[in-house]
């Protein structure tokens, strides 16, 4: 990415931070006279009008029509973000309310991650989003059968990181429990550590073998791992969660433009697109903007997100972060979505919550 803010003189950069801080806070376009009341150095309206028109000119900065003030551009956000704007400190009882989101009470990576996003987004008041650990990143540890009804069986399956999958599959013919469990113990030898994409993989392959050579148990745990294992490949409901989207629907930004409004609602729903989006962030272990038109999804142009992976250890399974209007407190969310996500990362690690997360 380009450096812009190079080009910039230190008067022009007070002046773009001190517009961006201020259109953020009131959501007005700022005017010189305004900023001249802000600005630490000493600068008449005059200069200060000058300096916004090059900020202008230069693409950091524009005019709304009809208004004498100006807003910052998703270039003036983009250089606010990387080189302008202030470091917000989380604070203690901001920490606490992440922590005790999941701890103590919560096993479950799935969970964790889960309630740490609600509380995210309480705190920031945008829509928190998690990306869950996608089916390369999922280690198969252990499954159980348990027995539903003559029908149908409950499927366990749980992860080496600790996602727990249940779904009912119907059967062909009814097993006992201690059938189950002989089937459970097979598969749990034949399938562990392997990645799910793996264990898929092999299923399928296994249905293209002949099969007339196999004995009772090894054909009934074939067809039960096919059951478990092979539904909803592409659904990818279960892998996006988002939290608190209202709390964007509502913000001032929105509320009053119906068609804005209908764009960003099917943003939303697009969850292909963001799950791809949020995909893009695994490799980087830093914080994630992405500033309007940055995210390339229709409709969310006037939104940005910010966002970080979280790991088991040193390996990635998935991301943490929000969504919101360009006009937020950036130093406040990037601070908050990365304090999060290594408070996650740090439980998920070690199991505890007695550390910084660093």
């Amino acid at each position: 990415m380009a450096d812009h803010n190079s080009d910039l003189s230190t008067r022009n950069q007070e002046v773009l931070r001190a517009v961006v801080n201020t259109f953020i806070e009131t959501g007005d376009p700022v005017g010189s006279r305004t900023l001249s009341k802000k600005i630490p150095t000493h600068l008449s309206p005059a200069t200060i009008r000058n300096i916004m028109g090059d900020l202008a000119e230069a693409g950091f900065l524009t005019k709304p029509h009809a208004s004498a003030g100006r807003l910052p551009t998703d270039l003036g956000y983009r250089v606010f973000v990387d080189d302008l704007m202030n470091v917000h400190e989380v604070t203690p009882e901001e920490q606490e309310s992440i922590r005790r989101s999941y701890a103590n009470r919560i096993v479950q990576l799935e969970q964790v991650v889960t309630q740490a996003s609600r509380i995210l987004s309480k705190l920031t008041h945008q829509a928190g989003i998690v990306l869950l650990p996608g089916k390369d990143q999922l280690f198969f540890r252990h499954i159980q059968f348990i027995r539903m009804s003559t029908e149908n069986v409950l499927v366990v399956i749980v992860s080496k990181s600790g996602v727990v999958q249940n779904r009912v599959v119907p059967i062909e013919e009814d097993l006992n429990q201690e059938e189950l469990d002989r089937i459970s113990r097979f598969l749990n030898d034949e399938y562990g550590g392997l990645s799910l994409r793996e264990v898929r993989s092999r299923i399928l392959k296994r249905m293209g073998e002949e099969r007339d050579h196999l004995d009772m148990l090894y054909r009934r745990a074939e067809e039960l791992s096919r059951r478990a294992f092979l539904g909803d490949e592409d659904d990818v409901g279960d892998t996006l969660f988002v939290e608190g989207a209202s709390r964007v629907f509502t913000h001032p930004d929105f509320a009053g433009d119906f068609e804005k409004l209908q764009t960003l609602y099917a943003a939303f729903e697009e969850k292909g697109k963001l799950i791809s989006l949020l995909d893009g962030f695994l490799d980087s272990p830093d914080v994630t903007v992405l500033i309007g038109a940055e995210n390339d999804i229709d409709g969310m142009s006037d939104c940005s997100v910010v966002a970080r992976s979280y790991f088991l250890g040193t390996r990635p399974l998935g991301t943490i972060g929000i969504i919101g209007p360009k006009r937020m407190r950036y130093d406040r969310m990037v601070s908050l979505v990365e304090w999060t996500a290594a408070a996650v990362s740090h439980y998920i690690s070690h199991g505890d919550t007695g550390i910084d997360p660093k």
